[in-house]
């Protein structure tokens, strides 16, 4: 999260924690105060993604909410610098495909997990290399 806020920081993207956020909304990028807003108390699983998410609209002058297509392409790209392809196949060989089994085995949002799902539907992933000698 230190490394983000930093990023954030370089960027001279100001990033505030609020109290007072509406039902269901995680963070906010306002292009006009250059300001990310992230909702309080969520924890670390939580809030980096979403401010990856919020920066991702910092760096591409997004005001606000976009379309839903923005937002699917943003929250894939999200979940594919969190999870890694080894990493989400180990998760699944272990706790099954059950969402909210692999969010906490991953460590990550319920929604990063869906992302990267929608992503193994439309790429093809290749195997894991075995390295016998």
């Amino acid at each position: 999260m230190d490394a983000l806020l930093d990023d954030a920081a370089e960027q001279g993207i100001l990033v505030q924690r609020a109290t007072c956020m509406p039902a269901g909304l995680r963070g906010a990028y306002h292009l006009d105060t250059r300001t990310i807003v992230l909702r309080a108390g969520m924890p670390d699983r939580l809030a980096v993604p979403t401010l990856m998410h919020e920066l991702a609209h910092a760096f591409r002058g997004d005001d606000g909410h976009q379309d839903g297509a923005v937002e699917a392409h943003i929250n894939r790209a999200v979940a594919c610098r969190l999870i890694t392809p080894d990493a989400y196949r180990r998760a699944e060989a272990s706790v099954g495909p059950h969402l909210g089994a692999l969010a906490v085995e991953l460590d990550v949002a319920r929604w990063v997990v869906i992302a990267y799902q929608s992503t193994l539907r439309t790429t093809k992933v290749a195997p894991p290399v075995s390295h016998r000698e």
